[in-house]
């Protein structure tokens, strides 16, 4: 019995000087300027677009942080974001005063995020119209000009590649009988001879299809699954299968989501036309790190930033294929779904 009530007094004392300890945890900690960059790079395009935004931390409410332009977002003066052109021979060091083009980024306003837990109005976005060259490497600048903290990053841009098939014979788009089933092969070159840049690591096909609606010319994309690029070396035939039931499933419930309208396929101009888009290196293992995953080990966050997170690579999104013939069977089934034509 004396030594129970000796164990409950010894207990009894433990929590009292545990209980009379104070352990201060600031769960914030000392804030570090983490600056956060998604810039994808394409040769074809007009503009291309850099976001740039910050992280935060505070005391109180999060979510309602979140929902702050302030908290998320630099000012229009605060930061300089600029890309600089080296040739491959050059990029030892980013010696940005032997750069061959320097390409600096305007600040607009004029851009607008989905909405969510995050700030979702106008929100602020870097562009420039000045255009790419293949044969450099772009190398990344992001610096606040108020604290003088600087993010880095670099890649290539994606080579030159090309859409083969279908060839465009015996009414163009159309479709050949491959195992009992409709099947459209779609297929296209890992890159083209001598073209300069990274080979695309990764490529997705899409059909579009155009019509006219109530007047206008209209268009709806129908996407398909990525493929990874398996060859390391140019001019190597990679194709993909399409099943002329999944492009009929599709354009009929696309269409459908427009509601009702007078519409016509094209009679002077493509009615489809094969995209196949690809991805440079950093932005296929960026993709690759966010599909979701059935194992409960936790993915580390991907990022190809120096001294921040994200991701900065290159894509094409202009590579196609245009088809003016299809044969009046395919015509048939669009008109009898009912959709307008």
């Amino acid at each position: 019995m004396k030594e129970k009530l000796l164990l409950i007094i010894i207990f009894l004392a433990s929590l009292f000087v545990f209980a009379s300890c104070e352990v201060e945890f600031n769960p914030n900690g000392d804030w570090e300027e983490t600056t956060i960059v998604y810039g994808i790079l394409d040769q074809d395009a007009d503009t291309n677009f850099i976001r740039v935004q910050k992280c935060f931390l505070g005391d109180g409410n999060y979510i309602q942080f979140a929902k702050e332009k302030d908290s998320i977002y630099y000012k229009q003066d605060e930061i300089e974001v600029s890309i600089y052109g080296f040739y491959e021979w050059e990029t030892s060091g980013w010696d940005t005063t032997i750069a061959k083009q320097k390409i600096y980024f305007n600040y607009t306003e004029a851009y607008s995020k989905p909405e969510g837990e995050f700030y979702s109005e106008i929100s602020p976005i870097y562009y420039s119209t000045t255009k790419l060259n293949p044969i450099f490497t772009y190398y990344l600048v992001v610096k606040n000009k108020k604290t003088g903290n600087i993010t880095t990053s670099y890649t290539k841009l994606a080579a030159d590649y090309k859409v083969i098939g279908p060839s465009g014979t015996a009414f163009g788009f159309n479709y050949s009988s491959v195992f009992y089933a409709n099947v459209l092969t779609c297929q296209w070159t890992s890159m083209t001879p001598l073209a300069n840049g990274e080979i695309a690591q990764s490529f997705q096909p899409c059909i579009r299809f155009n019509f006219m609606e109530n007047g206008q010319p209209s268009y709806v994309n129908i996407n398909f699954a990525a493929v990874p690029n398996p060859f390391s070396i140019e001019d190597k035939t990679i194709e993909y299968r399409i099943f002329e039931t999944d492009v009929f499933f599709q354009i009929k419930t696309e269409i459908e989501k427009r509601g009702q309208a007078t519409r016509s396929f094209m009679s002077d101009s493509p009615g489809f036309e094969i995209y196949v888009y690809g991805s440079g290196e950093y932005l296929t293992e960026y993709i690759d790190n966010n599909v979701q995953q059935v194992s409960l080990t936790e993915k580390p966050i991907y990022t190809n930033i120096d001294n921040g997170i994200g991701v900065f690579s290159s894509r094409r999104l202009h590579i196609k294929k245009s088809y003016t013939e299809w044969s009046d069977a395919l015509e048939n089934v669009i008109k009898s779904y009912g959709i307008g034509f």
